[in-house]
């Protein structure tokens, strides 16, 4: 069970995002609040896995600055950013305050239970707001030499333990590398990515007969 506190001070949208995950078997929330302010006080009282937490909260409490916060008391607990708002300076600063991940209040609300349990997995996922999965022609461009061969081994085998074992690298590693293509592709999800490299023609993954 992953147990999660939300802070967002639109009342309604933290009571949809609630609802939303608290119809999934593997989530539960245990705490919200509406101000950013609240956040480390309610991590010591209530021990969560995770936080997702706005950006622009109550009494403009900045939710970068409480969750930077939050990770230096406790690093093992994963912080997402969230905002409605288009500013590239909100993903610097959520970089360089090592939140974990950073989500877009317009995403679906499949892309952020996936989000979320990326995050939980150990993988780090940002918006590239210059890619738009569905109308980039070649998304393997983007990728560096080492990133294109974590991606081809997992359009073959679509496991990512057989993909770190084929090219001999830890699990950490790999995380870090598709971390990258997430944020490079904008796509949130490896399966997703290797269907469509695949279904363009951009990666033909030779599958081997057993």
């Amino acid at each position: 069970m992953i147990n999660v506190i939300v802070i967002d001070d639109h009342i309604m949208l933290r009571d949809m995002i609630c609802d939303t995950l608290t119809r999934e078997k593997d989530f539960k929330v245990i705490g919200t609040s509406s101000d950013a302010k609240d956040a480390v006080k309610l991590c010591d009282e209530l021990s969560p896995d995770m936080v997702l937490m706005d950006i622009c909260t109550e009494n403009n409490s900045s939710g970068i600055a409480y969750g930077k916060k939050v990770k230096e008391k406790y690093p093992k607990i994963k912080v997402i950013a969230m905002t409605g708002v288009l500013d590239i300076n909100f993903i610097n600063d959520a970089k360089e305050a090592e939140i974990d991940s950073f989500v877009y209040k317009n995403i679906s609300k499949d892309s952020l239970i996936s989000t979320l349990r990326n995050t939980m997995d150990g993988y780090s996922l940002y918006p590239n707001i210059n890619v738009n999965p569905t109308s980039q022609k070649n998304l393997l461009t983007l990728l560096s030499d080492k990133e294109l061969e974590v991606l081809t081994s997992y359009c073959k085998h679509l496991d990512r333990e057989l993909v770190a074992d084929e090219l001999g690298i830890s699990t950490s590693t790999l995380k870090s590398h598709v971390s990258s293509i997430y944020q490079k592709t904008g796509f949130d999800n490896l399966t997703k990515l290797a269907i469509h490299c695949i279904s363009n023609g951009f990666i033909v993954p030779n599958l081997e007969e057993e």
